[in-house]
């Protein structure tokens, strides 16, 4: 079950035997339904968490709408980085989408691991980076691509995710309303 996050770990650090003990001790496993919620908006995000299994989906509101920021697969990280990072409520709320499994660490979990050896605070650095390159893509992606290639760039990414994801959350992602997407669709299918 570590495995998947051990292996993603490792792209970013390489984690030595006991550093990887150390920190599956520290982690949680939770089933999360469709019904639960990872974070409400305006609180302080005390997790991070990587999926296992399912998505997860992050939104905040702008002038009265629902707007999806981000969302995030099996395989990937979901926190609310710049509230967990900084303990500021949080403007996004974070929802599975499907059922979800995820391995949660805590904030208090990460400063104990932080305090015992200095590998954690590289991993933060990293995950900082990884953040932020993430972001500048997105936003380099809006400023240069139209809407249908951005949501060529989404498939080509995530081949499978019109499987998993509502047309509006999809068309919310990529700043589009949920009827231009259905245009976008059309096209490729005719």
């Amino acid at each position: 079950m570590y495995s998947k996050l051990l292996q993603r770990l490792n792209q970013l650090v390489l984690l030595n035997p006991q550093q990887q003990r150390s920190l599956c001790a520290a982690l949680k496993v939770i089933d999360i339904s469709t019904d639960d919620v990872l974070l409400e908006r305006g609180q302080v995000s005390n997790h991070i968490y990587f999926l296992l299994d399912g998505v997860v989906r992050a939104s905040c509101e702008v002038e009265g709408k629902d707007v999806t920021r981000w969302f995030s697969f099996e395989g990937d990280f979901a926190s609310a980085y710049f509230s967990f990072v900084y303990r500021q409520p949080s403007e996004d709320a974070i929802v599975p989408i499907t059922n979800t499994k995820v391995l949660a660490l805590s904030y208090g979990a990460l400063q104990d691991l932080s305090r015992q050896d200095s590998i954690w605070i590289d991993l933060n650095r990293h995950l900082l980076e990884y953040y932020y390159t993430t972001l500048q893509a997105r936003v380099m992606a809006f400023q240069t691509k139209s809407t249908a290639e951005r949501y060529q760039s989404l498939l080509r990414e995530h081949p499978d995710i019109e499987g998993k994801v509502p047309l509006g959350y999809l068309a919310s992602y990529l700043g589009m309303s949920q009827e231009t997407l259905s245009r976008i669709r059309a096209k490729k299918k005719s």
